[in-house]
């Protein structure tokens, strides 16, 4: 058993941050004399102080506070979609309580998302409504859900496009600072997995020593945080595929032929740009004619 060594380039700032603060926890609960690492714990504890404030100096934002108030207004049309679940369950109508009791089993499989940190809920609140606009469409349709589920797509996108503007913003003003932070804490965590590692191998590699719990924690916490970067991820390629449908439906022709259209716009916008700079270094070049 070993550490998986996540990509940590690959992480938001907060994603970063979250990670590397749950390491720290797991090393201070289980102690770094426990586990034999207190030299380098020392000094990755020295390099999140330094991660720490580099965050909070580009964390004030005014972003920030229309995140709150975007996220209060989607927990809010959650719950009355939710609480419009759980009414239809109770109707009086045979046909649609059984369609209550469809969609409240999707709602009880994904639970209170208004309880989860913001980009979690984001995600979840993503699937929830494929389930719904898909699987369950009839159903939300026959209980008059459709204005609910609307609603809190609209608030959805509203948080994740305030989250990826404040993301672009801290990047731009965090600058070299954060991503020399970010390497410097990073080499530190690698050498503290390797460290880790190799302790667990010397020390026979029994399942109950202190460094395979260790390892195990930090692997279930690696798999969460790649998950939310798939679902990121996920979630951006679903955009970008819905809007080249809405971009290729509005030129009245299918989807690759919109993307050959743009692939073939594009060279010929690089090949004017290639003319045109050898045009004015010609035009530099050439002695001017008597």
């Amino acid at each position: 058993m070993k550490i998986n060594r996540l990509h940590l380039t690959s992480l938001r700032n907060d994603e970063f941050f979250q990670f590397m603060t749950r390491v720290r926890d797991l090393v201070r609960a289980a102690t770094p004399a426990a586990l034999r690492v207190e030299a380098v714990f020392a000094d990755f504890e020295a390099r999140f102080a330094d991660l720490d404030e580099a965050l909070r100096k580009i964390v004030k934002s005014a972003r920030t506070a229309e995140i709150a108030a975007a996220d209060r207004a989607r927990d809010g049309v959650f719950r009355g979609l939710a609480n419009a679940v759980r009414s239809a369950r109770d109707h009086y109508n045979p046909a649609m309580r059984e369609a209550g009791v469809r969609v409240g089993i999707v709602f009880d499989t994904y639970g209170n998302v208004a309880a989860k940190a913001d980009d979690e809920e984001t995600a979840a609140v993503y699937n929830l409504l494929v389930e719904l606009t898909t699987r369950h469409a009839a159903d939300c349709e026959a209980l008059g859900l459709t204005g609910w589920i609307g609603e809190l797509d609209r608030c959805n996108v509203t948080v994740e496009r305030l989250m990826r503007e404040r993301f672009e913003e801290t990047t731009e003003r965090s600058g070299l600072v954060m991503r020399d932070v970010r390497l410097a804490i990073g080499e530190v965590w690698y050498a503290l997995a390797d460290r880790v590692d190799a302790l667990q191998i010397v020390e026979g590699g029994a399942a109950d020593s202190p460094w395979a719990a260790f390892i195990a924690e930090i692997n279930a916490i690696a798999e969460r945080t790649e998950n939310i970067v798939a679902e990121r991820r996920g979630r951006a390629a679903a955009k970008k595929e819905r809007e080249a449908g809405e971009a290729a439906a509005a030129a009245g022709v299918d989807v690759d032929t919109w993307r050959a259209m743009q692939k073939a716009a594009a060279a010929a916008a690089i090949a004017a740009r290639k003319v045109a700079a050898a045009s004015a270094t010609a035009a530099v070049v050439e002695p001017a004619q008597e």
